[in-house]
């Protein structure tokens, strides 16, 4: 029988608890995989690689999306992503500082060490359910009808918002539902945190590149609606609050437009649009 783990020898790029192994396509916090899409990861090794240098949007660009043109709200989610990742300017860590006009600079201190790995080779493959959905909370107290509840509105009326106070549990059950009812949309089940986004009308390329799909024109929602066209899909819009109005007027749209996508959103407060069924959760 074949090992199929193969000792070779690998970089790492180290910085700060973080582990970067660029062959692999893998990042490690500690001992731990960091999830991060494929994007995102992309970005983190050219600009790793070339810590202290300042890397120009236009090389991100083309690095990223070879032969695509894309807008470059593209960049800057995927940016956000991979800062939210790494924890970036949290407790006072610096990663990567946007240098005004130029492009983006990796500031923090990197080591760079060469070691004997042993790498199964599943490690090489992006494992898409991850990327697509945050794993099933392990333990849920006195939410499971609420669940039940709420997923069999939610194929009914294919638009439901999970609406309370920070804190209170709106993303656990939401994720919740979402397992729940991914095996009846076949695993077209799609996370979008856009708690990390600090310009609503970064909300749909959030969208549309959690969905594996580039931006590439000036107007992101109706590529976005033409790719969704009559897929069946459920989109789990998290942290809706801050970003309301975009999220609110997408969401109505794609409801409208979509007639095979549903939405589960949560935020503090309702959307406030057509189409949208409230759900109010309160402590237990």
């Amino acid at each position: 029988m074949n090992d199929h783990r193969n000792p070779q020898l690998h970089d790492a790029l180290s910085f700060g608890p973080f582990s970067l192994f660029a062959v692999e396509r893998l990042l490690k916090k500690g001992d731990e995989p960091v999830p991060l899409g494929g994007r995102a990861l992309d970005i983190l090794i050219a600009l790793a690689e070339r810590a202290g240098e300042v890397v120009t949007r236009k090389e991100l660009i083309s690095t990223v999306w070879p032969d695509v043109t894309v807008e470059e709200a593209n960049l800057r989610f995927q940016i956000a992503a991979l800062r939210k990742a790494l924890g970036d300017r949290r407790d006072g860590a610096r990663y990567i500082s946007n240098i005004s006009g130029r492009g983006y600079c990796f500031v923090a201190p990197v080591t760079r060490s060469t070691a004997a790995r042993a790498v199964p080779v599943t490690a090489f493959a992006t494992t898409e359910r991850v990327q697509r959905l945050p794993p099933r909370p392990a333990r849920m107290v006195g939410r499971d009808d609420t669940v039940r509840s709420l997923a069999q509105r939610l194929q009914m009326w294919r638009f439901v918002s999970i609406v309370g106070p920070g804190g209170i549990g709106k993303t656990t059950v939401a994720i919740s539902i979402a397992h729940t009812l991914s095996d009846g949309f076949h695993d077209a089940v799609f996370f979008i945190d856009l708690a990390a986004l600090t310009d609503p009308e970064l909300v749909p390329t959030a969208i549309a590149s959690a969905l594996g799909f580039a931006v590439q024109t000036q107007d992101p929602v109706v590529g976005l609606l033409a790719f969704i066209g009559d897929r069946r899909i459920l989109l789990v819009l998290d942290n809706c609050e801050h970003v309301i109005g975009v999220a609110a007027a997408l969401a109505e749209r794609i409801v409208s437009e979509a007639p095979q996508a549903h939405i589960l959103a949560t935020s503090r407060e309702a959307l406030r649009v057509e189409g949208e069924h409230v759900h109010l959760l309160y402590s237990l």
